[in-house]
């Protein structure tokens, strides 16, 4: 496996979301299906932002925060938890396109990690120098 950049898992998030809520309104013409994905992406996303501050922010530190350990993250995971919930339960969502839409930040990283077997040769060793 090689190392990526947060940045390009998020560049790649967005282009996936968009690709994705393209085709789904390409091929369903259904706003709820579109609504339900982009909503769902959008939570995906927001909540690999706040992670990513979360740990920059200990990383940063160097130090062990026990404050952040066993207050912060648990109450982001709740709060992203309540707002899934509210979401599922009152917003009139399609489940399908909704779990589509919470899954776009793994795929992102699944193809940000595959995106070395596309290239060629020759762009791999400009790049890293190999």
């Amino acid at each position: 496996m090689r190392e990526i950049s947060i940045t390009e898992v998020e560049r790649l998030n967005i282009a996936v979301l968009v690709l994705v809520a393209i085709g789904i309104v390409i091929a369903t013409r259904d706003v709820m299906s579109f609504f339900s994905f982009v909503v769902a992406s959008a939570i995906a996303t927001l909540n690999f932002r706040l992670l990513k501050k979360i740990i920059e922010k200990l990383i940063l530190k160097k130090t062990f925060d026990k404050k952040y350990m066993f207050f912060v993250i648990p109450l982001k995971f709740l709060l992203l938890l309540g707002v899934l919930t509210v979401v599922v339960i009152y917003g009139n969502v399609r489940v399908g396109y909704f779990l589509l839409g919470l899954s776009t930040v793994v795929v992102s990283i699944i193809i940000s990690q595959l995106r070395p077997v596309f290239t060629s040769g020759a762009q791999r060793r400009q790049n890293h120098g190999a």
